[in-house]
């Protein structure tokens, strides 16, 4: 039996009406007149509160009350399910997100794992160290020559197996120049 971590996702919306909002939704179904009452009401009530209401002359609150009169006011018309239904109300969105208090639809997202092989960094050889710290030494095109065949004949433990003269002669350098490069690389920092 093995044991794997598994990582998923769930998604959930849900409606939540805070106290915030429901009054929010109550003072916007106000009219002018009604927010305006229940405002000195409220500053009544509060003394912490402080302001100034504008109570609306009587001219406003004709022309308020005028204005709200249906265009056709004789009682005898019927009016249809289309005149009262709103078209630009989406009621499906509406209706699911009312419907809080009973399932809650989730979507869940899986992932494929990868293998803790593709988290991990290629180790660097020794090699490839002392020849990335090489070509960032300002050195002459030979010392870099020779600097790259020293670092080319170290065994994995980062000893030289070949003489300083056998590489002075596959470089076709002098034996000091050799020497010079190696004690340059010998000052590297090792890995």
């Amino acid at each position: 039996m093995a044991i794997q971590l598994r990582q998923q996702l769930k998604l959930s919306q849900q409606l939540i009406m805070t106290p915030q909002l429901q009054m929010a939704i109550k003072l916007l179904q106000l009219s002018k007149q009604e927010l305006l009452e229940m405002v000195s009401q409220e500053l009544e009530e509060n003394p912490a509160l402080e302001g100034e209401v504008e109570e609306p002359s009587a001219e406003e609150t004709l022309m308020e009350q005028t204005e709200a009169l249906p265009e056709d006011p004789s009682p005898d018309r019927e009016v249809t399910i289309e005149e009262n239904i709103q078209e630009d109300i989406d009621w499906s969105s509406y209706f699911q997100d009312t419907a809080a208090s009973g399932r809650v639809s989730q979507e869940t997202e899986t992932r494929e794992t990868s293998s803790i092989d593709s988290f991990t960094a290629q180790k660097e050889s020794l090699n490839d160290h002392l020849l990335w710290q090489l070509l960032m030494t300002a050195l002459s095109p030979e010392e870099e020559t020779i600097g790259s065949l020293i670092i080319g004949n170290l065994n994995p433990d980062g000893y030289l197996e070949t003489t300083v003269e056998e590489l002075a002669e596959l470089s076709g350098a002098t034996p000091e120049r050799v020497e010079t490069a190696l004690s340059i690389i010998q000052d590297f920092d090792p890995i």
